[in-house]
């Protein structure tokens, strides 16, 4: 039973980076009546514009769908929460708002995989597109987008020192890791503008509102995909207690993230036909791979006590209202900075083509307690991160139920392949090296968090799988690509269909080096132009 109908032209299901975007591209031509709906809600509280407070809106279930890994075997056992944005704007509303497009390579990659129109050089104009960039006085960058990208205004005292002990242990200094090369050691680039978080939803969707032709439906749950043979013609969705059809006359598009992406496909009959019929779901077409093929930058933090204050104990006493006060009367100071300071891309060994590993210094160190909310030790404590680029192990989501309510079971194997572990452990004793080096190692006080280099290989090879945990940069459980066991086409079709398409990270072929915000916001740019392109066509 259906309570309530609205008719449009295009359904783009789910409000996050790449959904918000191809919503608002679309919503460019006129008379194209374009409906963007998504589970979550504004953030009336607006906490998620203050850059800072990523560490209270993590894992609170108001802002977060805090996803339960099961255990990876891989790991020891090992289950990990996974944040996912729970407002509009998704997770560029609550992560750590770094903005990092990948290296030139790996869109090249992606080409020779079979996937036209995916090399570098085609999809350079959509990044530059998207931005607006303090780097924008050259061909690479971009000045005149709605997402905004600037650089740090506000320097830890650590954050130079930690730059030129990375140069001593002969990572380059980079000024633009997003520019000519990625190679090397920057300041981080951020989604912040004067000081203020600007999400897929705040650069994309908000300007345009006024849109007589662009309608937000915040608070409904998909439930599934509707269809006219083999054209997807709507979806059913639930808002509270009552279920609501949306009929497409142009088609829909699914841009709901690496994990609920496939969740939907899969609660709509597309999937590996075992696990529907197991969920007493009719199968309307066999696509084994949906779910499957997925990756993740794996990595783990080292942490150490500093002899300079830190976010730890500059967010307590009377640190705070100065801080507070600092960042609302004119967006200063560490409130209003990514949680990150530093971002480089290094080899862990001469012989890798390029650079392999992720450095990130961040001003503070967290964990999470058992209620899966961030917590910071009251003692000046800094962290530094190390995530590998392209992992070789892979992992799947699959659905409970039939019952869209129910999470996917996310089953990571993150080290099942061992190179991925070995690779991480060069990352470990290159890192032991850089944090030893003047002038930054004169500001360490306590490096007991991790193996000394004396303890040898048995124990760092005991912490990196102890310590180790996705990065959150999930990709590929719709894979793209013109082989039998991909998902989508290059056109992101989802295959056998008409009118039906996937725009996220899970249609990534292969992993890129960097966090993925900014590729997705890519992916919805250039999702946009081919609907566009497919609806001059039909007309």
């Amino acid at each position: 039973m259906v309570d309530e109908t609205h008719e449009v032209d295009i359904v783009v299901v789910g409000a996050g980076s790449a959904g918000c975007v191809a919503a608002a591209r679309l919503s460019e031509v006129s008379g194209l009546k374009v409906a963007l709906v998504d589970a979550g809600t504004k953030d009336s509280l607006r906490l998620t514009k203050i850059p800072a407070a990523v560490l209270k809106t993590l894992g609170h279930p108001r802002y977060d769908y805090r996803f339960k890994t099961e255990p990876d075997p891989t790991r020891n056992g090992r289950v990990d929460q996974i944040a996912r944005g729970r407002v509009l704007g998704g997770s560029s509303a609550i992560n750590g708002l770094i903005f990092a497009r990948g290296a030139p390579v790996d869109f090249d990659r992606w080409s020779a995989m079979g996937n036209d129109g995916w090399d570098w050089q085609s999809v350079l104009p959509l990044f530059r597109r998207l931005e607006n960039s303090d780097l924008s006085n050259n061909s690479l960058r971009g000045g005149l987008g709605p997402q905004n990208v600037t650089l740090p205004t506000y320097r830890h005292p650590l954050t130079d020192p930690f730059i030129a002990a990375a140069q001593k242990c002969g990572i380059p200094f980079n000024p633009d890791y997003n520019g000519e090369t990625q190679e090397g050691i920057g300041y981080v680039q951020g989604t912040i503008r004067r000081g203020v978080r600007v999400s897929a939803y705040d650069g994309y969707v908000a300007p345009n509102l006024r849109r007589s032709n662009l309608h937000v439906f915040e608070g409904c749950r998909a439930e599934r995909l509707t269809f006219d043979g083999n054209r997807a013609d709507g979806l059913i969705a639930r808002r509270g207690d009552r279920r609501l059809q949306f009929k497409a006359r142009r088609g829909v598009v699914v841009s709901l993230g690496t994990f609920n992406s496939p969740q939907l496909l899969m609660l709509s009959g597309i999937g590996p036909a075992a696990r529907l019929q197991h969920c007493g779901i009719d199968i309307r077409r066999d696509l084994p791979r949906v779910g499957q093929d997925m990756l993740d930058h794996t990595g783990f933090r080292m942490i150490m006590a500093v002899d300079t204050p830190t976010a730890n104990n500059q967010s307590r006493g009377f640190h705070a209202p100065y801080h507070i006060a600092r960042w609302l009367f004119g967006g200063h100071g560490p409130v209003g900075a990514a949680s990150a300071e530093v971002v480089g891309f290094f080899r862990s060994e001469k012989s890798v083509a390029t650079p392999d590993l992720q450095v990130t210094f961040f001003p503070y160190a967290s964990e999470f307690t058992p209620a899966g909310r961030a917590r910071l030790e009251p003692r000046p404590l800094i962290s530094v991160g190390v995530n590998i680029n392209y992992p070789k192990s892979r992992s799947h989501v699959s659905i409970r139920s039939a019952d869209p309510a129910d999470p996917v079971e996310i089953h990571y194997r993150l080290f099942e392949n061992e190179d991925d572990l070995e690779t991480l452990m060069r990352g470990l004793k290159i890192i032991r090296t850089l944090v030893a080096e003047k002038p930054f190692d004169s500001h360490v006080v306590d490096r007991s968090l991790y193996p000394s280099r004396e303890a040898g290989d048995a124990a760092d090879r005991d912490f990196v799988r102890a310590n180790s945990r996705s990065y959150m940069h999930p990709i590929s459980t719709c894979r793209m690509g013109t082989d039998a066991n991909a998902v989508v086409t290059p056109d992101l079709k989802v295959r056998g269909f008409d009118g039906l398409w996937v725009a996220d990270a899970s249609v990534f072929p292969d992993h890129i080096s960097g966090n993925i915000n900014a590729t997705t916001l890519m992916i919805g740019e250039k999702l946009a132009d081919l609907v566009k392109c497919d609806l001059r066509q039909s007309s």
